[in-house]
């Protein structure tokens, strides 16, 4: 049986952490998988240098040299540090680099990805997009895209008539450029006031600063943060939510909004990342090209009970009989390993 690590720096609940969890519960008569974090908690933002200790990155390396495994899957910068060590003292060790985001997000990733670029034996990527963009030269042969689907959900129940209840789930990290989506729930609640918008997920250090737009614009008693929670008891928390709200100025597949359309909740989305590709606006999703035009379309389906439906039915549709990421994985780590 061959042995694949997947190394991820946190122990998170970021997409990254969420779809590798989901590895778990797997069994492959050929393939034993297991997750190994480098670090034991996800550090903020003040705290950013311990993130990079010496001795925890030699630690990680010296474990997972005593572990010998056959193939580690390398995601996010700091663990292509471990990686690039460990590919260093034990060569025969095949070499993923998974690749989360269609661009570097400093400079440091830039660095550790190109070095971990030349060092591996294959590249994966949790969307085209993300491949193009960060490994365009890279050979065909030896690359992977990756479904970022964690697992198939079933649609919501849902009553027919649509209602301005909003709803995001994932780190308040200014990636995720949640004051503009704040800016425009703002808009949308102005023509309907007993609009809602519930945001699930942990402080990426956005949080205080969100807290005092949502005091300033007068949403408190229409904002909540409801921090982080698993995705059953998202599922549950979305049961009367239309409409999932993300403004992102950063991403890769975007696992959450694919969970949304799963759950028959209509996106309304910037176009980023392999979320273009995914999304049509006015077919399955809301996309923002500016703020007035997205707030009209909301409007226009909170008014539209028909054509609201049509939209939420092609949301659903969008993602049936999809290859999920447990399967993604153990087909390309076979095509790796050359197991069949």
């Amino acid at each position: 049986m061959k042995r694949v690590i997947h190394l991820i720096p946190f122990d998170g609940i970021g997409g990254v952490e969420s779809a590798a969890h989901t590895m778990n519960n797997v069994s492959n008569a050929d393939i034993k998988f297991e997750i190994f974090y480098i670090f034991k908690k996800q550090v903020s933002k003040r705290n950013f240098l311990s993130s990079l200790s010496l001795k925890k990155i030699l630690d990680g390396v010296f474990k997972l040299y005593k572990k010998k495994p056959d193939l580690v899957i390398v995601s996010l910068w700091r663990s292509c540090i471990v990686a690039i060590l460990l590919k260093i003292i034990r060569p025969k060790t095949k070499i993923v680099l998974f690749l989360h985001y269609p661009h570097h997000y400093h400079f440091a990733d830039m660095i550790f990805t190109k070095i971990a670029l030349f060092i591996c034996d294959s590249v994966w990527a949790d969307s085209s997009d993300t491949l193009n963009s960060r490994a365009p030269t890279y050979p065909h042969e030896k690359s992977n895209v990756i479904s970022f689907i964690a697992r198939r959900l079933e649609a919501k129940k849902h009553n027919n008539d649509p209602k301005p209840n909003f709803i995001f789930w994932g780190r308040l990290h200014e990636q995720k450029c949640i004051h503009r989506a704040i800016e425009i729930f703002s808009s949308i609640k102005s023509h309907f006031h007993n609009a809602t918008y519930t945001l699930i997920g942990p402080d990426g250090g956005e949080l205080p600063s969100l807290i005092k737009q949502v005091d300033k614009l007068g949403l408190k008693n229409a904002v909540n943060f409801i921090g982080p929670k698993d995705l059953d008891s998202i599922i549950e928390l979305s049961e009367k939510t239309s409409f999932y709200l993300q403004t992102s100025k950063l991403e890769g597949m975007a696992m959450s909004v694919v969970e949304a359309m799963q759950l028959g909740i209509i996106p309304i989305v910037t176009p980023v990342g392999e979320i273009k590709n995914y999304c049509v606006n006015g077919v399955n999703s809301i996309i923002i090209s500016d703020d007035d035009s997205a707030v009209s379309s909301v409007n226009n389906l909170l008014n539209n009970t028909n054509l609201y439906l049509d939209i939420r039915n092609n949301c659903v549709k969008k993602w049936q009989n999809h290859e999920i990421y447990s399967e993604s994985v153990i087909r390309a780590a076979k095509k790796i390993l050359k197991i069949k």
